[in-house]
């Protein structure tokens, strides 16, 4: 199939845009707005909208009339793609074209997957070709070699706020003639840069939640009275306003992330709103995100002591463990996902309904990309009523409520504003704190926090008649008369009012812990720990995992480095609490807390004596 072939068919094939009310507005206008852009001769551009308004099937509407040849979908990892491809494959009887009524397929659009085992072939017998971004990663890219720069007319890029990366430049700069058009919720990254391209078309989160696209959103932050914590051999006990005025200091934020006490009082919060969920019977689940894999472990542990279901994610996982995690919570079997920045962009199960934040974000557009996992309806029946609320829960301590306040200003128009907001890059911390890496001792602890209130924000807050307009405006042209339902601006600004309270205070849950279930958690953790307070040493001392300079100095104790270190670490970890090898079944709470709190100690102890052993100094 030749681009000219490829042209006829996007320019006469006959569709079903304008009036056809099986698409969503911002499909419709977001259609339109891109066919004014490049009839009128525009360059690279960008379309913005939250996630669930239908970004995947505007894609699938964007070449007709437009595109002069074959189209390239990129995406950001191989769930974007993999979506993409199963809702454009007209082999299906569920695809997009067939399903909302744009036209009947017949002989395309031919869809085709830049994998391993694909080759030219594949591409010339498709107009749309789909493609993660890594397949074009590296200099030598065998794709380049194969494709000509006029291979593509129209370029669309999913997730394009990752289009400023030198890999993306590459790629527009080898098909430079191929109209741009990128897709994103956040047009700006992390480290302040805009997404390249003219903003053609938005469709804001407001606009979404009135008409029932995404979720309605409160935020829930575990605010305690006082908090006592010490850092640096000193120990303070602050009040509320100080520990907001103390959460601009990355160590301090860090510190409260990482503290068990408040980890547990996020636990808490999240399984109050959980249940606050489920009372509409749609199956609900939490999704939390952890600083590393070995606070996931610890915020595992404390929803297990509280009876929940919970897995963990990570990339150091098996493929087969990763895929075993995955299917539990799809089919619901797990109550909680904790993940170590996994499960991002793309990532689509409407059942994941509270957002449990358990690290302090450095920057608006990844706390935006986490929070936008809970956004997709549980129920799409129900478009924007309370049976769909969700929640995002924290502490006001790590400093997520800026963003927050941030994401409930993100619809205005005030790019320049966002600009200096997402400056800096994510993860900088405090320059005095040693890298995790290397130490398993804490900076700041806290001792002890007082907790008797959430604090509640709904992010609808702020109904003006410009809002209450466009509500109506949007039942009119999708062809219905409000007033035929008994449907008044009056009504609507009331009946959004009631439910746009700003802020208000909410009571707590502190359920108590079983005694067995706080001992098979605590168990468990310190099973883990064993392996990171190898991971400790390793790093330390510039040794490889799988090496073996430890089997001559340590005989028996295991075929590489890191089984070596975890056999004396669990070693160490038995002495401090006193029982022997095998013998762990009869330790108690204090025992395991006392082993736990031993950790940096042995971690020191370890790094000390493995260093005599290899005749370091």
């Amino acid at each position: 199939m030749t681009n000219e072939e490829v042209r006829r068919f996007f320019h006469q094939t006959a569709i079903n845009i304008h009036g056809n009310h099986l698409l969503r507005e911002p499909q419709r206008e977001g259609y339109q707005a891109i066919l004014d852009h490049y009839m009128s001769g525009g360059g690279p551009s960008y379309i913005q909208m939250p996630v669930g308004c239908g970004k995947t099937g505007l894609m699938g509407l964007s070449p007709f009339g437009i595109a002069e040849g074959r189209i390239l979908i990129v995406a950001p990892n191989l769930i974007v793609r993999d979506t993409i491809v199963a809702e454009l494959d007209i082999s299906s009887s569920d695809n997009f074209y067939f399903k909302r009524n744009v036209f009947v397929p017949s002989d395309g659009p031919f869809v085709s997957v830049l994998k391993p085992g694909a080759n030219i072939h594949d591409c010339d017998n498709a107009h749309i070709i789909v493609s993660n971004i890594q397949q074009f990663v590296g200099s030598n890219n065998r794709w380049y070699e194969r494709l000509d720069p006029d291979y593509f007319k129209m370029i669309l890029v999913d997730e394009g706020h990752h289009n400023v990366a030198e890999t993306w430049r590459r790629l527009f700069e080898y098909f430079q003639n191929a109209k741009v058009v990128s897709f994103t919720a956040t047009p700006i990254r992390s480290d302040g840069k805009r997404v390249e391209g003219e903003k053609i078309y938005s469709y804001t989160y407001t606009r979404a939640m009135l008409m029932g696209f995404i979720s309605p959103i409160d935020a829930v932050y575990v605010a305690p009275e006082e908090v006592s914590f010490t850092a640096e051999g000193t120990t303070r006990t602050i009040p509320l306003a100080e520990v907001v005025q103390m959460r601009e200091h990355d160590w301090f934020s860090k510190g409260i992330a990482l503290s068990d006490e408040c980890n547990r009082h996020i636990v808490q919060a999240s399984i109050k709103q959980l249940a606050e969920a489920k009372r509409h019977g749609t199956p609900r689940q939490i999704i939390a995100s952890a600083c590393s894999i070995r606070h996931a472990i610890q915020v595992l542990a404390l929803y297990h002591e509280y009876g929940l279901k919970a897995e963990i994610l990570h990339s150091n996982l098996p493929a087969d463990e990763r895929a075993r995690v995955e299917a539990a919570l799809r089919q619901g079997i797990a109550d909680v996902i904790v993940q170590v920045q996994m499960l991002g962009e793309g990532y689509d199960l409407g059942t994941l309904s509270v957002a449990a934040v358990f690290r302090p974000y450095r920057s608006l557009s990844p706390y935006i990309q986490f929070v936008g996992r809970v956004l997709r309806l549980a129920n799409p029946y129900a478009g924007g009523s309370v049976a769909n609320k969700v929640y995002v829960v924290s502490h006001v301590g790590m400093n997520d409520e800026r963003w927050w306040a941030d994401f409930r200003n993100f619809d205005k128009d005030d790019q320049d504003l966002f600009a200096e907001i997402l400056q800096g890059t994510e993860g900088v911390v405090d320059p005095t704190e040693v890298s995790p890496r290397l130490t398993l001792r804490p900076f700041m602890r806290v001792l002890n926090e007082t907790v008797e209130k959430y604090v509640q924000q709904t992010y609808l807050t702020e109904i003006d008649d410009r809002m209450v307009s466009e509500f109506m405006e949007t039942i009119r042209r999708s062809g219905f008369d409000p007033l035929e339902f008994g449907l008044t601006e009056d009504m609507v600004r009331m009946r959004l009012e009631l439910s746009a309270v700003a802020q208000q205070e909410t009571s707590t849950f502190s359920a108590p812990v079983q005694p067995q279930r706080r001992k098979e958690a605590l168990r468990m953790r310190a099973a883990r720990d064993a392996r990171s307070i190898a991971d400790v040493v390793i790093n330390r001392l510039e040794l490889r995992h799988a090496g073996r300079d430890l089997i001559a100095k340590y005989p028996g104790r295991g075929p590489h480095n890191a089984a070596i270190l975890i056999t004396l670490a669990q070693r160490a970890q038995n002495e401090v609490m006193g029982v022997g090898t095998g013998e762990r079944e009869n330790a108690s709470i204090e025992q395991f807390e006392a082993a736990l709190e031993a950790s940096a100690d042995i971690a020191d102890r370890l790094t000390s004596a493995v260093k005599g052993k290899l005749g370091r100094k």
